[in-house]
């Protein structure tokens, strides 16, 4: 007579195997005509690129990181869903990110991806953030109470309103056109640009500490003005 395992030994079992399905959730959509992209909600981490010899799609995934995580996840099922949602109306697409409404004992990120046409605009607006872009955009708006941003390529506006804000910028070539405006309460400012360029810069605050190795010349092209309680800033 064969005797199936006790219900002790498959309950286990059976909370591992819904525990790996429920860590992640995650959607994709096509975005070929989209030429601008509009975040806001709650927090998130958000990645960006406009490399057009890949797919032109966006993706909302909730994971859950972290010590904890494999345990966590284990005990309650569907706890990191996030209900953020996606539409695409006309050339935009808006995202609105809804965090899980579970209590957490672990961290549950809510990450975006997206690769986009070269020249497409980014706004972002939410309370905190993390932004990394790659790639040619036209501009770059965000806002929230604190971030971290990383920018590689090139971004013809730049528009950073973060009270506490972390951020990288470098220009891998400029066209004399651009601008870069950052405000906040703390900010530690890194920007880089091409050899070639002339640049025009000033840095406004209460308490300051400026690290250049360029010379500002006045009405040159990138136009960069930062401005802040605290700021801490490398001009490269």
């Amino acid at each position: 007579m064969l005797i199936g395992p006790p219900a002790m030994v498959l309950a286990p079992i059976l909370l591992l195997a819904l525990a790996s399905n429920a860590e992640t959730s995650a959607r994709d959509i096509d975005i070929t005509g989209v030429t601008a992209i509009v975040a806001s909600g709650d927090a998130s981490a958000i990645e960006l690129t406009s490399n057009e010899t890949l797919p032109f799609n966006a993706s909302v995934e909730s994971r859950r990181s972290g010590w904890f995580a494999p345990f966590y996840s284990s005990w309650f099922y569907s706890d990191c869903v996030s209900e953020t949602r996606m539409r695409v109306e006309g050339s935009t697409l808006y995202i609105d990110v809804a965090a899980p409404s579970w209590p957490e004992l672990d961290e549950c990120k809510t990450e975006l991806r997206a690769n986009l046409k070269k020249g497409a605009s980014v706004s972002i607006e939410q309370p905190a953030f993390q932004a990394t872009l790659e790639g040619e955009f036209s501009s770059v708006a965000f806002k929230g109470k604190a971030a971290h941003v990383s920018i590689e390529g090139h971004v013809g506006q730049v528009r950073l309103d973060v009270d506490a804000l972390r951020a990288r910028l470098i220009y891998e070539e400029t066209r004399q056109s651009e601008t870069v405006e950052i405000s906040g309460k703390a900010l530690d400012i890194h920007l880089g640009f091409d050899a070639a360029s002339f640049i025009d810069y000033q840095v406004t605050a209460m308490a300051s500490w400026v690290d250049s190795s360029r010379t500002p010349i006045p009405g040159a092209r990138p136009l960069v003005r930062i401005k802040g309680e605290m700021v801490r800033a490398t001009i490269r």
